[in-house]
């Protein structure tokens, strides 16, 4: 029963690093960068969230929705505005204008909020008893979330038309030019898209974290062990490395000792790149010489 109790709680977190990670796989896919301004999306939608649905009185689902398109809305302007007149640099230059967006970010919202930690009530203060095991009605909204969501980015990739420009820019960017496709779009829906997803995680988190400038330090590292957990090409690989991270970290802390909780992502980096450096969903790269 301990173990379940335990299970549940790490699936809850998990499906935060699952979200994050979704984020941080889809720029990666498709314009081959890390995104180190991930954390700092996951603040700004929790920080939106605070706004709206604390000092403006607007509704829990309207903050919801609200957060996310704030955040898709950053996530083009940060593409259009910093990340393209970039690109084509060798891939650190972009990386590092990435973390100084990061600290930009950071510095903004200090400006605006100061760096007092501000409260976000949840959606309910309710549980869900089931076979012995009590969980919190916002875990439970945490992970059917992550799974909406990556059911809906799947059925993106799927079956739409701008899902399929997506992946034949990731494939291909220079054949998906030839074709007509107009990849400069394509990239701004990309980040507008992986910040949508951080925003959402930055809302649902911000009940349990509290809201704070430096709220999402912590969190892009679990993310990003996610990512190399699952497999940075990996959209599944993402999810299920955040789901097995959270769980991985709240059953090595109850079993071994709580010390291990903020070293598990540290220790599954190492151990991944050492055994599967492509991760468990991840492909190997063919070079042919």
């Amino acid at each position: 029963m301990y173990a379940l109790t335990l299970i549940c709680a790490g699936l809850a977190n998990g499906a935060l690093y699952a979200l994050l990670a979704l984020g941080l796989v889809l720029i990666y896919k498709t314009q081959d960068v890390v995104d180190f301004a991930h954390g700092e999306l996951f603040m700004a939608g929790a920080y939106i969230g605070f706004t709206v649905y604390q000092l403006l009185g607007w509704s829990y689902p309207l903050a919801f929705v609200f957060s996310i398109a704030g955040g898709a809305l950053l996530g083009i302007l940060l593409e259009l505005i910093v990340i393209r007149p970039v690109v084509g640099h060798p891939h650190v230059t972009i990386a590092m204008v990435t973390v100084g967006v990061s600290y930009t970010m950071k510095g903004v919202v200090r400006l605006c909020f100061d760096s007092d930690i501000h409260t976000m009530p949840p959606v309910s203060n309710s549980s869900v008893s089931w076979g012995g095991v009590v969980i919190a009605t916002q875990s439970l909204i945490n992970i059917s979330v992550a799974i909406l969501l990556t059911v809906l980015i799947l059925a993106l990739f799927q079956w739409t038309r701008a899902g399929l420009r997506m992946k034949a820019t990731q494939q291909n960017p220079r054949g998906a030019r030839v074709v007509g496709i107009d990849t400069g779009k394509i990239y701004a829906l990309t980040w507008g898209l992986a910040a949508a997803i951080g925003a959402a995680a930055g809302f649902l988190a911000a009940p349990v974290t509290l809201v704070y400038p430096d709220m999402g330090a912590q969190f892009i590292l679990k993310a990003f062990a996610a990512a190399v957990l699952g497999g940075f090409d990996s959209v599944l690989g993402a999810i299920v490395g955040g789901f097995l991270l959270g769980v991985a970290e709240l059953l090595a802390g109850g079993y071994i000792s709580t010390r291990l909780i903020d070293v598990a992502s540290y220790l599954i980096i190492i151990i991944v790149m050492i055994i599967r450096p492509q991760g468990l969903f991840g492909r190997s790269a063919v070079v042919r010489v």
